[in-house]
C-alpha cells in the first residue's frame, strides 16, 4: 500500500508527488499519457514563463477564497525558491519568469530527476477505470477503521491512504487532460462545474473575418457584457476567420466565458490603434484630406495607417466610401471613420472548443473543499488540485503558479 496515490502527471501532480515524497511518504504518480509533463512543454511557446512577481487574487478567476489562501501558503517567491532548488534559476523578464535556459524541458527534466532521487513510482500509459473507497486498520492497536483508495487501472490495481487527483479540466485535451476521470470523482460523490474554455479565442459576427484574416495588430479590446463593460487589455489582436484571438483576447477570456454560459449577451469594442486618441486620429484624418490635392481614393489617402486588409475593412464598416476621393471628405466621414477605426464592436456568439484553449474555468464546487488544506468534505484523505479546483489565471505565468501552489498544499496533506 502506498502512502498517496497521485492521479494526473502535470504541473500541479508534479509538484504534488515531489512535495509528499519529500516529506517521506511513499507515493506512485499515475498518469494516463505516455510520459509526464506533457503540457508544461507547450506553455510559454515552449519556454514555461512558470510565474510571474506580479502576483495577486486580481490576477485570477474563480473562488476568492482558493485563491486568497493558496497565495497566502505558496507563492511566486516560494516556486522560485522550489525551481532554484531543483537546479533551475530564475530568469525574470519584467516580472515574468522563466527557467534561465528558456526551456519547458529544463522544468519537465527536473521534475523526473527529483521524483527519481525522491523514489516516486511513476506509472505512464495507465488508466482509470475505477476508483473505489474501503476501511482499512492503521495499526492491530488501531480502534477505528480508515479510509483507503483502490485504484482500479488497466494494468492492475493499486491501494493508497490518501488520494490526490490532478487531472485537469478538458483544455488541450490531446496533451493529457480529456475528462475521462469525470466520472470516477462524480462516482465518489463530488460534483464538477461545467468545464468552459478560457485562455482561447471567440467566434464572432460584426466584420468580415474570412477577409481580414491572419491579421495581426495591436489593439485595445474590451469586454462588454449585457451593455456593461468588465475588462479590457492592450496587446498583439490576432484576427481569424472565425473572429478574434490573441494575448489581449484571452486575458479578458474567462469573464467572457461564463457571461456566453449564462445566456448574456456579450460583446467585444475593439480600438483598432490605441497610440492614437479620438482627437488624434480624426485630425490625421482630416488633415491628410485637407493636404491631398489629387484625386487619390479614400483608402489610398490612408495607406500606411493600418494592415491594408483591415484598413479597408474598417472603412467598408463605417459607411464610408473606399473609393471616394480622399480630398472630398467631409466632417461626418471623418468621425464615421474615426469611430470605426477606434471603436468597431463585434458581437461574440462562443468560445473556441477546449481542445484550442489553454485553460478551463470552472471545476470541483468549492463548497465541497477545505480551502485551506485542498481536502474533500466527503471523503477524509481525498485532495484535489490544480486546473481541476475553481481557478483559473489571465496569462503570465498565473496558471502555473496555481498549479505549483495547489500542488504543494495537496502534496503536504495536512
Amino acid at each position: 500500500m502506498y502512502d498517496v496515490i497521485i492521479i494526473g502527471a502535470g504541473a500541479s501532480g508534479l509538484m504534488a508527488a515531489a512535495t509528499a515524497a519529500s516529506r517521506g511518504a511513499r507515493v506512485a504518480l499515475l498518469e494516463h499519457k505516455d510520459d509526464i509533463g506533457k503540457k508544461i512543454l507547450a506553455t510559454g511557446n515552449g519556454r514555461c514563463n512558470f510565474t510571474n512577481t506580479d502576483m495577486s487574487a486580481d490576477k485570477f478567476h474563480g473562488s476568492k477564497a482558493l485563491i486568497k489562501n493558496g497565495l497566502s501558503q505558496f507563492d511566486y517567491a516560494d516556486t522560485i525558491r522550489f525551481f532554484k532548488g531543483l537546479g533551475i534559476p530564475a530568469y525574470d523578464n519584467a516580472g515574468y519568469i522563466y527557467p534561465n535556459s528558456r526551456q519547458a524541458a529544463s522544468v519537465v527534466a527536473a521534475f523526473r530527476m527529483e521524483l527519481m532521487r525522491l523514489h516516486v513510482d511513476v506509472k505512464t500509459g495507465i488508466d482509470i477505470t475505477e476508483i473505489k473507497t474501503a476501511a482499512y486498520k492503521a495499526s492491530k492497536k488501531q480502534a477505528d477503521d480508515r479510509t483507503c483508495y483502490c485504484i482500479q487501472t488497466d494494468k492492475g490495481s493499486f491501494t493508497s491512504k490518501k488520494l490526490i487527483i490532478a487531472c485537469g479540466l478538458t483544455a488541450s485535451s490531446k496533451l493529457g487532460s480529456d475528462g475521462s476521470l469525470f466520472r470516477h470523482i462524480e462516482a465518489l460523490g463530488h460534483h464538477i462545474q461545467k468545464p468552459l474554455p478560457a485562455l482561447c479565442g471567440f467566434s464572432c459576427d460584426g466584420l468580415n473575418f474570412k477577409k481580414i484574416t491572419g491579421v495581426r495588430c495591436d489593439a485595445t479590446v474590451a469586454s462588454v457584457i449585457d451593455g456593461q463593460m468588465t475588462e479590457q487589455n492592450t496587446g498583439e489582436l490576432q484576427l481569424a476567420d472565425y473572429g478574434i484571438s490573441g494575448i489581449p483576447v484571452f486575458q479578458i477570456s474567462s469573464l467572457m466565458s461564463r457571461a456566453i454560459d449564462k445566456g448574456q449577451r456579450v460583446e467585444v469594442v475593439i480600438d483598432f490603434l490605441p497610440a492614437f486618441s479620438d482627437d488624434d486620429l480624426y485630425r490625421y484624418i482630416k488633415d491628410r484630406s485637407t493636404t491631398i490635392t489629387d484625386n487619390r481614393s479614400l483608402n489610398e489617402m490612408l495607406n500606411g495607417l493600418l494592415n491594408n486588409k483591415l484598413l479597408l475593412e474598417l472603412i467598408h464598416k463605417s459607411g464610408v466610401s473606399p473609393d471616394k476621393k480622399g480630398r472630398l471628405l467631409t466632417e461626418d466621414d471623418c468621425k464615421k471613420l474615426t469611430h470605426s477605426i477606434k471603436h468597431t464592436a463585434v458581437s461574440v456568439k462562443k468560445p473556441r472548443g477546449a481542445e484550442f484553449a489553454q485553460v478551463c474555468a470552472g471545476g470541483i464546487y468549492t463548497k465541497e473543499i477545505d480551502v485551506r488544506t485542498l481536502e474533500s468534505k466527503i471523503h477524509p484523505g481525498l485532495y484535489f488540485c490544480g486546473e481541476l479546483l475553481d481557478v483559473d489565471g489571465i496569462c503570465g505565468g498565473y496558471n502555473l503558479q496555481w498549479a505549483w501552489t495547489s500542488g504543494y498544499i495537496a502534496g503536504e496533506m495536512q
